[in-house]
C-alpha cells in the first residue's frame, strides 16, 4: 500500500521518521523536511517500515549519491550533504541522551567532521568482504544479507582499494566455481599512517594484512602457494592469515602476523585479531579531544578500560604518573605490552581480563584511580564494571563510544544516585556516509561520593 507522508526526523539506525496511523514510520533513504511517497512493507503494533517510491518535495540537503551501489551495503547517508550529516549526528546523540540517558539538559557539541579539505570518502583502513553463494565478492546488503558484488570500494583508502581489486580478481581466478565453497570472506587491514600523513590518500603501497576466512570443513589446497601469489600480485601485502570461521585464532601462512601503524607520532603494533580504529585521521582528533576533556595530571593514576592495543594508554602515559590498562583479548594485550616498549613507556601496566573482574580486584586492593577512560565495544560496559567505577570514584570519566544508544544507557547508570554528572558529549565523525556515530562523553564526580 502506498501513502504520502511528511518526514520529520532521523533515527539512530539511519532511517528517516514520519507518522502513519498514529505509529512511527521508518523510511530508509529519506531526509527530514521531505514529503515522500512510500510503500508500507511491514506493520507492527508500535511502528511500521516503508520503502521510498518517490520524493515529492526534496530537502535542500539532498544530494545525488556518489556511489549508488554502496547505499544498500553500508553507506546509508550518502544522499545527505556532508555538513547535514554532521548536524544530524549531534542531534541524534542529544535525543538519545535525553530519552535513554535521562539527561534533559545534555550539552552536545557540534560533530567534528572530516575537515581541512579532507574527503569524507576513502577513509577506512580495514574492511571485511563477503563471498556470496554464486561467487559474488563484496559487502553484505543491510536488509537481506545477500552479497552486493563490488569491483571496488569508495570507503577504503585508495591503496587498499587496489589491494582489494587484485585479491578479489585472484581469488575468483584461483578457486573458480568453488570459491563460495572454500572462502566465506576476507579482511584487508592496512597501516596507512606508516607510509603517509593520514588523509593524504596517496596511492602508494601500504603495509597490509590479508585474512582469508575459510568455510567450516573446507580445506584450502597449498595455502602457502596461494598466499605467495597474493603477495606477488597485490602491492603492500606483508602477511596472509587463514582463519576458520568460528575459530578463535588464524594461522599465518606467509609473512608476518601484525602491522605497525603510526598515530600522532606514536607507533602501534596491531595484530590481525586486535581491534584498531578504522579512520586514522579522526582517530587523532578523538585522542586529542579525549585528553582535553579528561585533563589527566602529572600525579594521576589513570585507568584505561577496554584498552585494546594501548591506543589511549600511550597518550595517557605521557601526561600521568601511571596507567592501569585492562583488556580481555589476548592478542591485543600482547600488542599493548609491545607498544609500551615501542614507545619507551614504562609507566603502563596492562592487565589481561574482563574490566568488571579486574576493577573488583583493584577495589579490594584499595587501588587509587584518579581519572578513567573507557572505550567499550558496541554493546557498552558490563553493568558490574559501571558499578565498580562508581565505587572507585575517579574524579573524571571519559567514555568513548561507537554506539550512542548504549552510551546513553551507561550514562544513566553512572549518573544514578547523584554520583556523577554529564558535563558534555562530543561526537566525532569516524564513519562518514553512514549513520554510525563515535562519541566522547565527559562525566565528573559530584561532591565527595
Amino acid at each position: 500500500m502506498s501513502i504520502d507522508v511528511e518526514l520529520t526526523d532521523l533515527a539512530y539506525g539511519g532511517d528517516a521518521v514520519g507518522r502513519y496511523e498514529g505509529r512511527v514510520l521508518f523510511v530508509p533513504g529519506g531526509i527530514p523536511g521531505e514529503r515522500v511517497r512510500v510503500d508500507i512493507v511491514e506493520e507492527r503494533r508500535g511502528h511500521a517500515r516503508a520503502t521510498l517510491l518517490e520524493i515529492l518535495r526534496p530537502a535542500p540537503e539532498r544530494v545525488e549519491p556518489s556511489y549508488p551501489l554502496l547505499t544498500d551495503c553500508g553507506c546509508q547517508w550518502q544522499h545527505i550533504a556532508y555538513p547535514a550529516q554532521l548536524t544530524w549526528k549531534a542531534h541524534i546523540v542529544r535525543q538519545l541522551l535525553v530519552r535513554i540517558g535521562k539527561q534533559p539538559d545534555a550539552i552536545v557539541q557540534p560533530t567534528i567532521g572530516m575537515s581541512n579539505g579532507l574527503s569524507p570518502w576513502h577513509y577506512r583502513n580495514i574492511a571485511l568482504f563477503s563471498v556470496g553463494p554464486a561467487g559474488e565478492v563484496g559487502f553484505k546488503l543491510t536488509e537481506s544479507h545477500d552479497v552486493q558484488d563490488l569491483e571496488d570500494c569508495a570507503l577504503l583508502h585508495p591503496a587498499l582499494d587496489i589491494v582489494y581489486q587484485r585479491v578479489r580478481s585472484k581469488l575468483i581466478k584461483y578457486f573458480g566455481d568453488s570459491l563460495s565453497e572454500m572462502i566465506q570472506g576476507f579482511t584487508i587491514r592496512g597501516a596507512i599512517g606508516a607510509v603517509s600523513a593520514p588523509g593524504t590518500n596517496a596511492v602508494k603501497a601500504v603495509p597490509t594484512l590479508l585474512s582469508l576466512h575459510a568455510r567450516p570443513g573446507s580445506m584450502i589446497e597449498a595455502p602457502q602457494q596461494l598466499a605467495h601469489e597474493l603477495i606477488t600480485i597485490a602491492p603492500g601485502i606483508v602477511g596472509v592469515i587463514v582463519e576458520r570461521v568460528g575459530g578463535r585464532y588464524g594461522r599465518v601462512v606467509a609473512g608476518q602476523e601484525f602491522l605497525t601503524d603510526t598515530v600522532l607520532g606514536r607507533r602501534f603494533r596491531v595484530s590481525a585479531d586486535s581491534f584498531f580504529q578504522v579512520n586514522l585521521v579522526q582517530t587523532g582528533v578523538l585522542i586529542e579531544r579525549a585528553m582535553q576533556m579528561l585533563e589527566p595530571q602529572r600525579t594521576d593514576v589513570t585507568l584505561d578500560g577496554y584498552s585494546g592495543v594501548g591506543l589511549f594508554s600511550t597518550f595517557l602515559a605521557s601526561r600521568a604518573s601511571r596507567v592501569i590498562a585492562i583488556e580481555s583479548q589476548p592478542s591485543a594485550v600482547m600488542d599493548a605490552r609491545a607498544n609500551a616498549t615501542l614507545n619507551n613507556q614504562n609507566n603502563i601496566t596492562t592487565l589481561e581480563g574482563t574490566l568488571e573482574r579486574i576493577l573488583g580486584q583493584l577495589h579490594y586492593r584499595r587501588e587509587r584511580i584518579d581519572v578513567a577512560l573507557v572505550d567499550p565495544p558496541r554493546a557498552g560496559c558490563h553493568p558490574k564494571a559501571l558499578q565498580a567505577l562508581q565505587i572507585l570514584a575517579p574524579r573524571n570519566i571519559c567514555y568513548v563510544s561507537c554506539d550512542p544508544s548504549t552510551l546513553a544507557r551507561d550514562i544513566a547508570t553512572l549518573c544514578s544516585g547523584g554520583r556523577y554528572r554529564l558535563v558534555a558529549a562530543q561526537p566525532v565523525d569516524m564513519f562518514p556516509q553512514t549513520y554510525h556515530i563515535e562519541c566522547l562523553a565527559l562525566l565528573a564526580r559530584v561532591g565527595n561520593h
